[in-house]
């Protein structure tokens, strides 16, 4: 055993350096923005090492043969290949946002944290500062952070797949995830950093399956402290706490490490209350212009004053007598905070109608339904709150994918999801409008009412079930 593990780790290490080398002579060779070999070199070892780490921990989990081996290695170098010639694009993200940032914390240090910088929460923060003193190109460093996690994330979702659908799903979801279109585009191209806290809710979420729930809180609280949309799988916690596999004390687990992770900031200077109170800014005080800012949801149908990310639809261009660059006369900018007011409401009185049915029904939910109600939960909420961005469907993404491995009936389910949230990305990264987005829309609404159907179809078997053992 132990000479076939040297001999794996040595095929692993040879792969890795087959890697760099090819790295350093194709894309990263050709970047625009290195000082000199020196950062080339640099980025090329960081991205093989991300290789060599994930390789190498497939093949320590799961013992591949040499020809599943060789497959691994062929998909993940060419993953990391792809993502190494995006490197060169900047979003206007990058241009308006990220950038500035980074050259904030350059100029200010550590003294920074103590203000809100950006309208991300504290570890992003922190990432920028530590970006900020790196050698290398800001966009690159950034992207480098998201490639490290697009892996990170695979892995993950490997051992998710195995826990939800079985060994055999684990090789599939683990060659999958690195190529699937949103998680390509989100760090490499866009530059930003959603598989971060997507890594971290699938790792919860997988805890929560294998029964650990002091790692899966404090998973959770990491991802928490990312990004706000660790929101959209709360819901599961809650029934965590009702089936017993979650108690009070591990809440315990997770309002400590969300508490650490504020420490730096409170150490430069920051108010706790500050700190504590990032999400609220994030969610109240911003994005007062549209209904939804490219996300395929329930306000696509809605009247618009204007579309995100402007610019008319491709085939648009060919129409006489429309007119795509013109403004609703009975909209404006005043009357858009009150309609999302309005909306925010309304979705907030949905949503609890759909938690209060099922703690009614909470008996007939099982912990073998936990990918299920992540699943559902992940694609309602972005869809019937406003303000979503093109983004928040992330997660749900993942889930999609994990759900297509345990239920073969529903291997579409990702081509629907993945399939809706690509196109409202191209909407973004191009500024085009090749399909529309209420179709989009309707993808997503097939896929949630799929997932809500799966999911009350399982509540009354449930409910059979125990019905004919009470008759009994």
């Amino acid at each position: 055993m132990q000479k076939r593990q040297w001999k794996d780790a040595a095929l692993v290490a040879g792969m890795t350096l087959l890697l760099f080398a090819l790295l350093l002579a194709g894309p990263v060779g050709r970047l625009n923005h290195l000082a000199g070999p020196g950062d080339a070199a640099a980025v090329s070892a960081f991205m093989a090492a991300v290789f060599g780490a994930a390789l190498g921990v497939y093949v320590h989990v799961d013992r591949p043969g040499g020809r599943t081996m060789m497959l691994c290695a062929a998909v993940l170098g060419l993953s990391v290949l792809a993502r190494a010639s995006m490197l060169d694009f900047a979003s206007a993200d990058y241009d308006s946002f990220l950038c500035k940032w980074v050259q904030y914390f350059r100029e200010t240090g550590v003294r920074a944290l103590a203000e809100n910088v950006g309208d991300y929460n504290l570890l992003y923060q922190y990432a920028l500062l530590v970006i900020s003193r790196l050698p290398v190109y800001d966009l690159y460093s950034i992207k480098l952070l998201s490639v490290a996690f697009d892996y990170a994330l695979a892995l993950a979702m490997m051992a998710a797949a195995g826990s939800a659908a079985g060994r055999r799903a684990r090789l599939p979801v683990f060659l999958i995830v690195p190529l699937l279109p949103t998680v390509l585009l989100d760090g490499a191209c866009w530059g930003q950093c959603d598989t971060v806290y997507a890594f971290a809710v699938i790792l919860s979420l997988y805890c929560l399956m294998e029964g650990r729930p002091w790692r899966s809180a404090a998973a959770l609280a990491f991802a928490f402290a990312f990004k706000l949309q660790t929101i959209f799988v709360f819901p599961v916690v809650l029934m965590g706490l009702l089936d017993g596999r979650f108690k009070p004390k591990h809440a315990m687990a997770f309002f400590a490490a969300y508490l650490l992770t504020m420490i730096p900031a409170l150490l430069a200077g920051r108010g706790f209350m500050d700190a504590l109170s990032v999400y609220a800014g994030q969610s109240m005080g911003q994005y007062y212009h549209r209904l939804t800012y490219n996300a395929p949801n329930l306000y696509v149908f809605f009247p618009m004053l204007e579309f995100a990310s402007s610019q008319e639809y491709t085939w648009m261009r060919f129409i006489r007598g429309i007119e795509w660059d013109g403004t609703n006369g009975y909209l404006t900018e005043d009357l858009f905070p009150t309609l999302q007011q309005a909306a925010l409401i309304a979705a907030a009185l949905l949503t609890l109608a759909v938690v209060c049915y099922w703690l009614r029904h909470r008996e007939e939910v099982r912990p073998e339904m936990t990918l299920n109600l992540a699943l559902f939960f992940a694609l309602f909420l972005p869809f019937v709150l406003p303000k979503m961005h093109d983004r928040y469907f992330f997660v749900a993404d993942m889930l999609s994918l994990l759900y297509a491995a345990q239920r073969p009936e529903r291997r579409f389910m990702p081509l629907l999801v993945v399939g809706a949230s690509l196109g409202s990305y191209m909407t973004f990264l191009t500024r085009q409008r090749p399909v529309d987005e209420r179709v989009l829309a309707l993808m997503m609404l097939c896929a949630l009412a799929l997932a809500a159907r799966d999911l009350l179809q399982a509540m009354r078997e449930n409910r059979r079930l125990a019905a004919e053992g009470g008759a009994a």
